[in-house]
Order: structure tokens, then C-alpha cells, then sequence
């Protein structure tokens, strides 16, 4: 967290108190010579300076430090190797990243907004930007960064809800101190094969664009996507601008009763391209008003079943208004164990109308509206509630594909011996006259971990979780921060009514925590969930699933 006190100038301080004192009047007959003498002493401040100028941003100090600063590395002949064979992030890296330049007036804001933007990088374990004690009208700046193990060759191994995938990775994500991450992975899951390559660069120039290119080669058919973007990286940014491409090829299924009903090939194709203006850009608050453009397409051929989705074409025109504010708290030990994480709590809203009209070639006039809200509210230091609601909607001679989420996420940190937090999410989500290819689900996956993949689908879903997670504290070996939680699981998905949605099934599991502070992947999970319900009339054992990051 940046802090900083204003500079105390005991000789200003002393002129502004006969400034005040001298318009005092305590008699009609003392005005005039009283407002001589203000004037006088004003004359003065301006003729000599005494007024200060507002700070400055002095000399910017950029001190990047490798995965082992040089302390860590003095401890074992591992550590200092592992120095040797990565790349430390070039200072130009970095300084891309800063919201302020030498002279640039001096703002606490922009200090705190690029410690978040640049601990939001995956090739850094940690970011601190840092002001100095202010002297002759500047403040210099210290930033310190720490680079996270880059290169990783992998195998991985997972199960989720049952269902196992395995696979193997070689990932650079910060190519020769650039920044820049190239990615080459191999994987297996319940879906499909895939093969695919990655590279993405956060930091075109010196204005934050980024690029990324993937293109994937799959058992049942292809991903290609681009995206170059110049995103509002700052609450100050005065605009944004965005193109994207995707294009996929899969087979899609529908499930029923955790089996598959229906399989059908997938044609998806996504074009946008966007501009955003900020109105009055400032550090505390967000106005926005984003325009653009989005084709969306996707086509369906039958493989196997009696349900086969219609076929969608929509090009629309769009226009979103954004608000958001400036309210953020930084913690550790909630989701990333050691690593600081930013939570904003102040509000965000959007709202969005689009139009997809006939003369752009479509079959018929479309339009398409969504609306987002959320609003978080500090419950003490260390303690925080966020609730965020959702609704969008297609109309086409009537609603269609309308779907609302409304979801509350809690966060409660002791600061004992062991970190110790309780995390909490609900989640409720609805939708009425839903595309034929869209279900939501309660399972393995989506936060029921005792239950198998796809057990519970529907047009409706509802999601609850708790989780007492207790931390280590502190690196082994300088290499994992281990450790454990115990959660409670509720939830159910349906195509029923309200009664059927809360019809809920439950479990109850201990996990185990590997925190991995210096490595992008960052920590591992195993959980071991019993269900505390039948799944369809049958009680099934425990459920062990492991995978990288948090449940939920």
C-alpha cells in the first residue's frame, strides 16, 4: 500500500496563521488597516515563492530482482543456479508498465494503480511501487519488482467431478526478460485432445497494447484466435481500443442425468472490434462510453441425437456505458497464498444495447441488451462482502436466451499465527427460453466437488460455498507454502421450479493447499469431498479431484 504525508512547511504554516488571524475583526474601526496588512502578507507569499508548488515525480528508481534476490540465492547452490538459468526482467519491461513519468505531477493514485498492474503480470511473484520522502518540490519513486520462476516444463495430471485429463506443457512467460510468454500444450480431457500454441505480449510499447495469438488443433476440430488491444489500463486512461477474432471448431454435447443425450459439431465465429472514450478521466472514478462492433456466428450439423440447435447469425452495433470507482484492498493469503492479491470494492456498473438490424445482412432485426452491477462493502480490515448482479437478453419477436446471475463472494482474513480465511460464494443463476445449446450445470466442476461431471444440469442453477483455509505462512525450502482447508458444498441445477432448485445436494471434504510463490502456476489443489445426498437414487464414495488454483 502507498502512504505518504504531505510535506510540512513550518514557515508556511506560520504565514497562513497571520493571514487568518489578521481577518479577526473584532472592531469596525480596525477593517482597513487590517485589510492593508492581509493584503501585505499575501503580496509577500506570492513575491517570495512561500507558497509551494505542487510535488512533482522525481527520479524513478526501477529495481528488478530475479526468482532469489540476492540473500535468498546466498542460501543453497540451488537457488543461485536457478538465478543463472532464468532471465531477469529487463528494466524496460517495467517501465512500460508505469502510469507516471519524471516531472509528471506527483498523484498516490497512480503509485497504487501500477503496483496493481504490475502484480497482475504473471511473470512477477511480487511489485512495489514506493514514494520517498519529498525534497526541493519532488518525490522520487522506488519500484521493486521480483520475477517468478518463467520456463516450466509440465506433466499434468487432473480429475474433476470423476473425470480424469492428462497432459504435458513447455511455458515461457517472460521470453528473454521481455514479458512476452509463448506456450506449447499437450491435453487430454473428457471432451477431447487438444494441441495448441500460445503466445501472448502484455507490452507492445510504451501504451500498454497487448497482443495474443493462439492457434489450437483438436481430436474434433480447431481454435485460432487473435486479439490486439489497448484496454483502459487505468482509471485515468482517456481511451481504449479492441479487435478481436476467434474461431473454433467442436463437437458440443448435451447431458442429462450425468450421460450424454446429444452430440453435434459446433461452428463458432467472433469478430469484434471496439472504441472507448473516457468522459473526464480521473484517479478516483470511471465514466465510459464503448462503441463498436460484434459478429457472432455459430452453426450446428447433427452427429448423433434427436436435438439439434438452430443455426445464429447476428452482426451488431453496439454501445456500452461503464461506471466504475476506485475502492481497492490488498490481502494475502486468500486465493494465492503468499502473493498479495487487489480486491476492488468500489461499485461497477455497465449497461449495453445493441442492435443487429437487417441491412447488415441478417435474416431479421435483433437486439440484444445486458446490464451489470456490483458494489462491495468493507466489513473491517480484513473483511469484505462483494454482491454482483447480471441480466442480458436477445429480442427477436420476443425475449430469448435471457439469462440473470446474481452472485455474493465473502472474505474473512484472521491474521493468527497460521493466516487463517474463510472464503464464501453464492451463486443463482436463471434463464428462460434458452438456446438449445446452452445448459448450466452443478458438478465437480462448477463447485459440487463430491458429485461427477455434468450430474446436475438445467435452465436454472444454484451454487453455495464455504471454505476454512489455513496457511503455513511461510516457504519451505524456498519453494512451496503448504496448506489445508475444510469446505461445505450445496447446490443443485434443474429444469424445473423453485422447489426443485433448492432440492440441494451437499458435501463435505478436507483439501490439501501447495502454494507455488514463485512459480506462474501458483498453487495446486487436492480436495476429498463425501456427498451427503444420493446422485439419481445411488450413494457414491469419496471424490478425490486435484487441479491448479482455488475451487471457487
Amino acid at each position: 500500500m502507498i502512504s505518504i504525508q504531505p510535506p510540512r512547511c513550518p514557515s508556511n504554516v506560520g504565514f497562513a496563521s497571520e493571514v487568518v488571524s489578521a481577518f479577526r475583526i473584532t472592531k469596525p474601526a480596525t477593517l482597513i488597516p487590517q485589510l492593508k496588512r492581509s493584503l501585505l502578507i499575501l503580496a509577500l507569499l506570492l513575491g517570495t515563492g512561500a507558497i509551494a508548488e505542487p510535488l512533482r515525480v522525481g527520479k524513478i528508481i526501477v529495481r528488478p530482482l530475479d526468482v532469489y534476490s540476492q540473500d535468498e540465492a546466498t542460501r543453497g547452490i540451488v537457488y543461485s543456479f536457478a538465478d543463472k538459468l532464468h532471465v531477469e526482467t529487463r528494466q524496460a519491461v517495467i517501465r512500460k508498465f508505469l502510469l507516471f513519468r519524471e516531472g509528471d505531477p506527483f498523484r498516490p493514485e497512480r503509485l497504487a494503480e501500477t503496483e496493481r498492474n504490475l502484480r497482475g503480470q504473471r511473470f512477477l511473484k511480487s511489485a512495489s511501487v514506493v514514494a520517498q520522502p519529498p525534497h526541493d518540490g519532488v518525490v522520487d519513486v522506488v519500484v521493486t519488482t521480483q520475477d517468478a520462476w518463467s520456463i516450466a516444463p509440465e506433466t499434468q495430471a487432473g480429475n474433476k467431478g470423476g473425470a480424469s485429463q492428462v497432459g504435458a506443457s513447455i511455458v515461457e512467460t517472460n521470453l528473454l526478460g521481455t514479458g512476452q510468454s509463448m506456450a506449447i500444450r499437450w491435453d487430454k480431457t473428457v471432451d477431447r485432445t487438444r494441441f495448441l500454441v500460445d503466445y501472448q505480449n502484455p507490452a507492445l510499447n510504451s501504451s500498454y497494447w497487448n497482443a495474443r495469438v493462439t492457434y489450437g488443433m483438436n481430436s474434433d476440430g480447431y481454435e485460432h484466435a487473435f486479439s490486439l488491444a489497448r484496454p483502459f489500463y487505468a482509471f485515468a486512461t482517456p481511451w481504449s481500443t479492441d479487435f478481436e477474432l476467434h474461431d473454433i471448431r467442436q463437437n458440443d454435447r448435451l447431458y442429462l442425468a450425468g450421460e450424454t443425450t446429444d452430440t453435434f459439431r459446433h461452428d463458432i465465429s467472433r469478430m469484434t472490434a471496439s472504441f472507448g472514450r473516457a468522459l473526464d478521466p480521473n484517479d478516483d472514478r470511471a465514466d465510459r462510453v464503448v462503441t463498436g462492433i460484434r459478429v457472432a456466428r455459430d452453426d450446428f450439423s447433427e452427429i448423433s441425437g434427436s436435438t439439434l440447435p438452430a443455426s445464429r447469425n447476428f452482426r451488431y452495433a453496439f454501445i456500452r456505458y461503464e461506471r466504475a470507482f476506485n475502492d481497492f484492498v490488498k490481502l494475502n493469503f486468500i486465493n494465492k497464498d503468499l502473493r498479495y492479491e487487489d480486491f476492488n470494492l468500489g461499485g461497477a456498473y455497465s449497461i449495453e444495447t445493441a442492435v443487429s438490424p437487417r441491412a447488415f445482412g441478417t435474416t431479421k432485426n435483433t437486439f440484444f441488451g445486458r446490464a451489470c452491477a456490483s458494489d462491495g462493502q468493507r466489513l473491517g480490515d480484513t473483511s469484505f462482502i462483494i454482491p454482483s448482479f447480471s441480466v442480458e437478453s436477445r429480442f427477436d419477436g420476443g425475449a430469448a436466451n435471457s439469462v440473470a446471475n446474481a452472485t455474493v463472494n465473502y472474505v474473512k482474513r484472521f491474521d493468527t499465527d497460521h493466516p487463517t480465511a474463510t472464503v464464501a460464494r453464492v451463486t443463482l443463476t436463471d434463464g428462460w427460453r434458452l438456446d438449445k445449446d446452452v445448459q448450466f450445470f452443478a458438478d465437480g466442476l462448477t463447485g459440487l466437488r463430491a458429485y461427477r461431471l455434468h450430474a446436475f444440469t438445467g435452465s436454472r442453477s444454484f451454487i453455495a460455498n464455504v471454505e476454512q483455509r489455513i496457511y503455513l505462512g511461510r516457504e519451505i525450502a524456498q519453494l512451496v507454502s503448504p496448506g489445508v482447508v475444510a469446505f461445505f458444498d450445496t447446490g443443485n441445477a434443474t429444469y424445473g421450479g423453485t422447489s426443485k432448485l433448492f432440492a440441494v445436494k451437499s458435501d463435505i471434504g478436507l483439501g490439501i493447499r501447495i502454494g507455488l510463490p514463485r512459480s506462474p502456476k501458483n498453487l495446486i489443489r487436492i480436495d476429498v469431498a463425501y456427498p451427503l445426498n444420493t446422485e439419481f437414487g445411488r450413494r457414491r464414495g469419496l471424490l478425490v479431484s486435484f487441479a491448479s488454483g482455488q475451487a471457487f
